[in-house]
């Protein structure tokens, strides 16, 4: 074989290696192509798969927290249940009414303990049936029954059966009152309650034991309950005086029936009684068809309804009369004992005012001794009924209405001190403090009466300084302005004497009143001193008062409003008195003389002792002004002049003192520019 067919044969076989090379490259390529798409459609299936999975699975997820959910909310709604279930019987259990139930077979499903101490003394328990309750309810006593045990059971039980029961009240022996409502549920089950209406049926019995009738109507004018009395008052409307019959419905059966005979016009009178109780009032009063007499009175409740009385007043009606008739003829035997004791009394003073004056001049005689105890026993017991007659005058004229006032200007200021100075002997003797304390920015002159003022203020001090047996005795005045032109004043009189026991207070401005009574009392007087000068007040348009405290004094004051007379006005205080010294040993006295020279517009420097006025002006020196008691223990108000005279002190001394030979002594030694009368 030769090369070329050789290289043709080996040609040949490489082409057909090639194409069965290219043959099976093809058949690898359409296998691998199927391999491809079987590849890529079972990857799609796996991921298919795996997203059904998931789904699955996120479902499963799902299910399982919402079954978890649900499981919460069962527990959760199973607790508030219990919860809800056990503040319900929680609520049931102090609630102050008895609460039961029972089931449609009539067995006792639950019961409070305010149902089971109702009860007390029987056995009840879950599932007892009601008509076993009824026996042992009977049996035990607890009951007070009026027809027997197994009749009242029968008519329980009856009742029981019903649809609606009614309610029924149980009385039982030891002395309370049951009322048991009973309503039926839809399932055939029975809600009871037990009230204990103790306390109403109490409140029933007081109300039917009163001696006056008594209604009760609601807020829409229903009647709510009446007691018998009542009935028998309207016995021809007593028929209609139902439970829930309105006020009007009561009102035309009893016009119907004859109730009100006199009546003309029953619409008009029916109005008129309509609008009285709905707007109710003051009491009416009128007289019924018997000819007795009746006071209606009807109020309103807190509720918006209607309480009423009617009480029967012709015993009181009469009694009025007769009293009204003894009134007036006691008026008339007071007015003409008034005017017959007016004119004796009158009668009496001019013979005493010459007993009086005659015993005067008779003591300004050359007398013995016993002939001068004769004739001043003969004038003071003379001034002293002078004393008793003017009081009774004075009262009868009150009494009669024959005192009058007579107003002018005066010094009010001036009138104190006046009485003040008649009063200090007295004062002085008992060895008790009589003190003026005017305010200063007060005017001094008014338009009044100054001897009905003057009379009340010397009754007022007089009985203060009376009654005093160490201390002292205060008049003080303030005010203020009550209007243009007017001005209201206090006037106070302020004493440490026995005082008033209070049982002796209210009366103690009436007549013929005294502290101490019986044939040796300590204190003499008619017992008309304060009744006058309430008397004088009250004509002056005031008011007059006490306040006291037994065995540490009283304070007795009026109020009075009067007028300013034109030339009130205080004078001006010299400019030039800026600072003044005080000195006097009591403290009350300093006090007030603080006040006064305060209100002034003078700073004053109080010093208890001529000693200390002595370091006080060697320390603040000089003064515009020195005022100095006369009786001060050690160094007295003479001595402590000489002081400062000898020590060079110039400034004005003024000499405070209660005696009357004080100017005297005063002029005498010729130190003090004057001497001021106390009490100031």
């Amino acid at each position: 074989m030769d090369i070329a067919e050789r290289l043709a044969r080996e040609r040949r076989a490489r082409l057909a290696a090639e194409r069965l090379l290219e043959h099976k490259q093809r058949e690898l390529f359409a296998a691998n192509e199927k391999l491809a798409l079987h590849a890529r459609a079972l990857s799609e299936q796996i991921v298919e798969q795996r997203s059904v999975v998931r789904n699955a699975l996120s479902e499963a997820e799902a299910l399982k927290g919402q079954n978890s959910r649900f499981l919460g909310d069962l527990e959760r709604a199973h607790t508030a249940a219990v919860m809800a279930e056990r503040r319900l019987w929680d609520s049931i259990e102090t609630i102050r009414d008895g609460f039961a139930v029972f089931d449609s077979a009539q067995r006792l499903v639950a019961a409070n303990r305010a149902y089971l101490s109702a009860f007390e003394g029987v056995q009840i328990a879950p599932g007892l049936p009601y008509a076993d309750l009824l026996r042992h309810l009977a049996g035990s006593g607890r009951v007070a029954l009026d027809d027997g045990a197994d009749a009242w059971c029968a008519a329980m039980l009856a009742r029981w059966e019903t649809d609606s029961p009614d309610p029924v009240v149980l009385r039982l022996t030891c002395g309370s009152w049951l009322q048991l409502e009973d309503r039926r549920a839809r399932d055939g089950d029975m809600v009871c309650l037990a009230v204990d209406i103790t306390e109403q049926m109490r409140l029933r019995a007081a109300i039917e034991a009163v001696p006056d009738g008594f209604v009760l109507f609601d807020r829409n004018d229903r009647l709510l309950l009446c007691n018998s009395r009542y009935r028998e008052i309207y016995p021809c409307a007593a028929p209609a005086m139902q439970p829930g019959a309105s006020f009007e419905s009561i009102l035309r059966y009893g016009l119907a029936h004859g109730q009100s005979p006199e009546v003309t016009d029953p619409e008009a009178w029916l109005a008129e009684r309509l609008a009285r109780y709905r707007h109710p009032g003051e009491a009416a009063e009128y007289e019924m068809a018997n000819g007795r007499w009746l006071r209606v009175l009807d109020q309103a409740t807190p509720d918006g309804g209607r309480v009423g009385l009617r009480m029967d007043i012709t015993e009181l009606k009469e009694q009025q009369a007769a009293l009204d008739a003894a009134r007036l003829a006691a008026e008339a035997a007071n007015r003409a004992k008034s005017a017959f004791l007016a004119n004796m009394s009158h009668e009496i003073r001019t013979p005493m005012n010459g007993v009086v004056g005659m015993a005067e001049l008779l003591c300004d005689t050359p007398l013995t001794g016993d002939q001068r105890l004769f004739a001043e026993t003969i004038r003071s017991s003379g001034e002293a009924l002078l004393v008793i007659i003017n009081d009774i005058l004075d009262y009868s004229k009150i009494e009669a209405g024959r005192l009058t006032l007579h107003p002018e200007p005066f010094d009010l200021e001036r009138t104190i001190h006046e009485v003040a100075m008649l009063l200090q002997p007295r004062a002085r003797a008992q060895g008790i403090d009589l003190v003026v304390h005017f305010d200063m920015a007060l005017p001094t002159r008014y338009i009044g009466d100054p001897g009905r003022l003057r009379q009340v203020l010397t009754n007022l001090v007089g009985n203060a300084v009376k009654f005093t047996a160490k201390g002292h005795v205060t008049i003080r005045v303030l005010g203020g302005e009550a209007g243009p032109g007017l001005e209201e004043l206090h006037v106070t009189v302020e004493d440490t004497g026995i005082g008033i026991a209070p049982e002796h207070l209210a009366h103690i401005f009436g007549e013929f009143n005294q502290l101490e009574t019986g044939s040796n009392r300590k204190f003499e007087g008619t017992g008309l001193g304060l009744a006058i000068s309430r008397r004088l007040v009250e004509m002056m348009q005031g008011e007059i008062w006490v306040d006291s405290t037994a065995g540490r004094g009283s304070c007795f004051g009026f109020r009075l409003t009067l007028p300013v007379a034109d030339d009130a006005a205080a004078p001006p205080v010299a400019g030039a008195l800026t600072r003044a010294l005080v000195v006097d040993d009591r403290f009350l006295e300093r006090t007030i003389l603080e006040r006064q020279l305060t209100a002034c517009g003078i700073r004053a420097t109080l010093c208890r002792s001529g000693p200390d006025a002595l370091a006080e002006l060697a320390r603040d020196g000089p003064f515009d002004l020195v005022l100095t008691d006369h009786e001060m223990p050690g160094m007295d108000g003479c001595d402590l002049a000489e002081a400062l005279r000898a020590g060079g002190w110039t400034m004005p001394l003024l000499l405070l003192s209660s005696d009357p030979a004080a100017p005297r002594v005063a002029e005498t030694r010729g130190l003090f520019a004057a001497v001021l009368q106390k009490p100031l």
